[in-house]
């Protein structure tokens, strides 16, 4: 069976070119359509690093923050170590005179005493006392003051020991050697081994 198209040519001529529009409307929209999913694909990968970017500077403001109060906290610790330090120096310095004075009497003769016994100074001690004489045994007295000096030399806490004076005398009829002592007062070494700066604000 034959076909024949008794259509005008200019209508089939438009009907082609409709179709062509219509083909090319379709490809416009669906080139429209895959457009618009990346650029919502797009939109929403931006969206989602955006507030990943927030999240993290929340975060960083927190964190620094944070930061912050515990720079207050080692700034703190730091001036109470440096005050504690400067209280053990001054702690460490400090003589011990109940400590040096009970040393003396322990080491004291029993056959000699003292009438005084003074710091002179910051660095210095004196000790003036008596000794018990014999005028039937030489230098008895003066044997016992060598020892005091000698027992004072081993202290810690002092050094130049020296018998600055040394008379015969008498005490209630009884014969004595009155004598004078001095030496120099060792100061106690520091234990802290950090340098302790000022420290002002």
């Amino acid at each position: 069976m034959i076909r024949v198209n008794l259509l005008p040519p200019e209508i089939l001529e438009k009907r082609r070119a409709e179709r062509r529009l219509a083909y090319m409307v379709a490809a416009l929209i669906a080139v429209s359509l895959v457009l618009a999913g990346v650029w919502g694909f797009a939109l929403t990968r931006a969206n989602s690093k955006q507030r990943t970017l927030e999240a993290k500077q929340q975060e960083l403001q927190q964190v620094t923050q944070q930061a912050a109060s515990l720079e207050i906290f080692e700034a703190q610790q730091t001036e109470l170590a440096r005050r504690k330090q400067v209280a053990q120096l001054a702690l460490d310095a400090r003589q011990d005179w109940a400590k040096l004075f009970d040393e003396i009497s322990l080491v004291l003769p029993s056959d000699m005493w003292l009438n005084a016994l003074a710091a002179a100074s910051e660095s210095k001690l004196q000790l003036d006392g008596f000794s018990v004489d014999a005028t039937d045994t030489p230098d008895y007295g003066h044997k016992t003051v060598a020892k005091l000096l000698v027992r004072l030399a081993e202290l810690e806490q002092l050094a130049d020991v020296w018998l600055t004076n040394s008379v015969k005398t008498a005490v209630e009829d009884r014969p004595a050697l009155q004598f004078t002592v001095t030496a120099s007062i060792v100061k106690p070494a520091s234990t802290a081994t950090a340098t302790v700066g000022t420290g002002g604000r």
